[in-house]
């Protein structure tokens, strides 16, 4: 008693606040070791198996539950549909909201939203999300045995352009292209994804692709960028030119056909900052939120992250789940002629 009794006020104060920090920190660590020790997290994925946030959704799945307190299974579950916006509908409405279904689906999916497309039954500003281990720059592409050697001569001539069906990046950066730079880009969107695409050029049936990114032509065509001769990149798309390739190759914004197809532009690309955002439904408990994100930021460090993702050709780039949510509220907050503007290409 008398210990206590010669502590000084200051000291007692700092010992009460201390125990009022620390101990619930200590049971929220617990509860989420509690939560997840023997549970199976469903990480559903926007895109058919193979296709490239599929691959990503894997590579993903593979490594965030060891860095899970409580080390769960994460097992993926695919849910193609209407450009991934399935999955989103699906996450929004119908997923388990406590921690125990993940998601990944198309970057650019949240843009419905924001142009109030039909179909879409989801807020993205509700989601929780959690991160983006990448960020992405695309390009617009010309079969080398093709009249296209710049981007000028597209918007001369009409050019024979291959797409995944609509909804998808590639066929979405092409109507954006004819909307806002004057390509005369026909867009054919029979085909089944981006490898069935570059087939299509290698065999003459089309003469070039708008908009696959750099990290899906490494897997699929890595010959176009690192050997010359082999295919003509005539415009970047993206927030910033690439970090190593693409040299000289210019940005599209340079091309824009005013100041308000810029900025719809800029609205359209910044889905390439986040290029592979992971999220969780609405509601999932603060404290499992801030776990899963702790969890994706030890993750994207890690080696055997890293090495994995480099046998993938998968560049490394990580924004947090803050960061996603800021740029799709920038999104909602641009001027309402650049939505309209934007929006426009996809009602053409």
């Amino acid at each position: 008693m008398r210990r206590f009794e010669r502590l000084r006020p200051s000291r007692l104060l700092a010992c009460v606040l201390f125990t009022l920090v620390a101990v619930p920190a200590a049971v929220r660590a617990d509860d989420i070791a509690a939560f997840y020790t023997g549970r199976t997290i469903t990480f559903v994925s926007g895109s058919s198996p193979g296709a490239s946030y599929d691959v990503h959704s894997r590579l993903v799945a593979r490594h965030l539950g060891g860095f899970i307190s409580g080390k769960p299974t994460i097992v993926v579950q695919n849910m193609p549909g209407a450009g991934s916006k399935a999955a989103a509908n699906h996450l929004y409405a119908a997923a388990a909201r406590d921690g125990s279904v993940i998601g990944m689906f198309g970057r650019g999916v949240y843009l419905d939203a924001v142009f109030g497309i039909e179909g879409t039954r989801f807020d993205p500003l509700k989601f929780g999300w959690i991160g983006s281990h990448g960020r992405e720059t695309s390009a617009l592409v010309a079969g080398i045995d093709t009249p296209f050697k710049t981007f000028a001569d597209v918007q001369k001539s009409e050019m024979l352009a291959g797409t995944p069906p609509p909804g998808s990046d590639v066929h979405s950066f092409g109507m954006m292209l004819n909307a806002h730079t004057g390509t005369k880009l026909k867009l054919i969107s029979g085909y089944p994804g981006l490898a069935a695409v570059a087939l299509a050029i290698d065999r003459g049936e089309v003469q070039g692709v708008p908009g696959p990114s750099i990290a899906s032509l490494m897997a699929l065509r890595p010959q176009w960028l690192t050997e010359p001769g082999k295919a003509r990149f005539l415009v970047q798309l993206g927030t910033s030119p690439h970090a190593t390739l693409l040299q000289g190759v210019p940005m599209v914004h340079q091309f824009a056909r005013s100041d308000t197809d810029r900025k719809a532009l800029d609205l359209m690309l910044a889905r390439l900052e986040i290029a592979y955002p992971l999220t969780v439904p609405p509601e999932v408990p603060p404290a499992r939120l801030a776990a899963l994100r702790t969890a994706f930021a030890g993750m994207v460090k890690s080696e055997e992250f890293l090495t994995d993702a480099r046998k993938l050709h998968a560049e490394i780039s990580p924004s947090s789940g803050e960061r996603v949510r800021e740029l799709i509220a920038l999104a909602y907050a641009a001027p309402k002629d650049v939505i309209a503007r934007a929006k426009s290409a996809f009602e053409q």
